[in-house]
């Protein structure tokens, strides 16, 4: 049986290249994603089976939320490190002045000041969010920058953030912690942080 790895859609978000990349990195063939835009159903949709896992990025303003939902039930399982997709705010070309209302998902309000702009729009999904601002729906949007390249008479930049290193869960429905701490050795980090430390202290 394929294992199921239920993760934010539609296609396109970064929580699937995630998803896809730790699957390899877990050397799994036989997998199926399952792309939701609610992680509370996601979260449904993994009880009571061990062939299947949510994945979750932990900039998620409902981690907690979903962590203690069915805590007796579904377990944080595994996390992993892995970059988002290249983030912009793109804005519409057709505009005549400058962009006054954003479309943005909560989970990525930390990377602008929202003051900046008059009205903010929530959107579910960074895809979501480039197709809405393609719609007109509002002026400008923080989404990935890739649909500049796909948009580029439609679209453009206002400001380039890049990729951001971030922390993905992984829940399921087998507790995997038994007392001891679960994590992968790191000297080379600690190491290089007390060295640091002995050297600003000479």
């Amino acid at each position: 049986m394929p294992i199921t790895f239920v993760t934010l859609g539609p296609e396109g978000t970064c929580h699937e290249r995630a998803v896809k990349q730790y699957a390899r990195f877990q050397g799994l063939e036989d997998v199926e994603l399952d792309l939701i835009t609610d992680f509370f159903d996601g979260l449904e949709r993994i009880r009571g089976r061990d062939d299947a896992f949510l994945v979750q990025c932990s900039a998620h303003p409902g981690v907690h939320e979903i962590t203690e939902k069915h805590c007796d039930e579904v377990f944080v399982v595994d996390t992993f490190i892995y970059p988002t997709k290249s983030l912009a705010i793109l804005s519409r070309r057709d505009l005549d002045g400058p962009a006054r209302s954003l479309g943005i998902v909560e989970a990525t309000e930390g990377y602008v000041d929202l003051s900046e702009w008059e009205v903010k729009i929530p959107q579910i999904s960074k895809p979501l969010a480039a197709e809405a601002l393609l719609r007109g729906e509002f002026d400008a949007a923080l989404t990935h920058s890739e649909w500049l390249d796909r948009h580029p008479e439609e679209l453009k930049l206002e400001r380039m953030i890049g990729e951001i290193d971030t922390t993905w869960v992984v829940y399921g429905t087998t507790k995997r912690f038994a007392g001891e701490v679960i994590g992968i050795p790191s000297p080379d980090v600690y190491g290089r942080a007390a060295a640091a430390s002995a050297l600003a202290a000479a």
